[in-house]
């Protein structure tokens, strides 16, 4: 009989730890979750690790996902904070309030062997929309339906604006492959942040005139003559009550020193 009641005493508190642990979302009260756009989180990825330095209570866990997948998972309550690389739609601001962290460039880039060197807003869409091949590419690649940096792109260049791209265009998850197929193949085009941009693929001047071309810097998007820009938000669900990790976390995201790491990573401060 004792051994009964043991047994049934230890299956009640197994189940009880395993509902705390999945009610906690797997963490402790010292984690942070994050989780949205993956043009986002390389800067959030360098801003965490500045601040876990000084504050090594705390652990920032960040999920590349998405920028509508990180906002969904703010209103279900399956994260803190969520990242976004777009504006933030009417609907979604009904549940969640957005903080800009700073700006970042969309950089439209060619393999690095392509003699490619700039393209205008009538190029792009008929690579894109008409599968016409320009300045010898003749492969169009878009993120996944759902990117921040897809929406992002469309509002800006009004490419797929207002309708599905053509089945001609290569669709990828993530900005790390759009960098990679570009890299491997001198017939593909696409684009990416500024911030993510390294020496495997090259950045195209950009005019939305056909007339004045402008290469995607940080001080062309200051000066207003890169035009190809959107904020990189984060998110937080209203009237949710934030963990003491995340209010800090936020806290330092304001700081100078946040300032200096967006700075140096190639991001737009506000």
């Amino acid at each position: 009989m004792k051994n009964i009641i043991k047994n049934l005493m230890m299956t009640v508190f197994v189940f009880v730890s395993v509902f705390m642990i999945i009610s906690c979302g797997g963490g402790s009260g010292n984690e942070v979750r994050i989780s949205g756009s993956t043009s986002v989180s390389p800067v959030i990825s360098k801003l965490a690790a500045s601040f876990e330095t000084t504050n090594p209570e705390y652990k920032i866990i960040i999920e590349s996902v998405g920028s509508s997948i990180g906002i969904r998972d703010t209103i279900e309550n399956n994260n803190e904070i969520g990242m976004a690389s777009r504006n933030v739609k009417p609907e979604e601001l009904q549940s969640v309030n957005n903080i800009v962290v700073c700006n970042d460039a969309i950089a439209i880039v060619a393999n690095t062997s392509s003699d490619v060197e700039q393209i205008s807003s009538d190029e792009l869409l008929a690579l894109y929309m008409e599968n016409k091949p320009v300045l010898n590419v003749s492969k169009a690649i878009s993120r996944e339906d759902g990117s921040g940096t897809r929406g992002a792109f469309a509002e800006l260049t009004g490419v797929a604006e207002d309708s599905a791209l053509p089945q001609t265009v290569e669709i990828l998850d993530s900005t790390g492959k759009v960098k990679t197929a570009v890299a491997n193949d001198e017939q593909k085009l696409g684009y990416i942040s500024l911030g993510s941009l390294d020496d495997t693929v090259k950045a195209l001047k950009y005019s939305s005139d056909g007339i004045d071309y402008v290469v995607p810097t940080v001080e062309n998007v200051k000066n207003g003559t890169y035009i190809l820009y959107r904020p990189f938000n984060l998110v937080i669900k209203k009237d949710a009550e934030l963990s003491e990790g995340a209010k800090a976390f936020l806290e330092f995201c304001k700081t100078d020193e946040a300032k200096t790491i967006i700075i140096e990573n190639g991001y737009i401060p506000l």
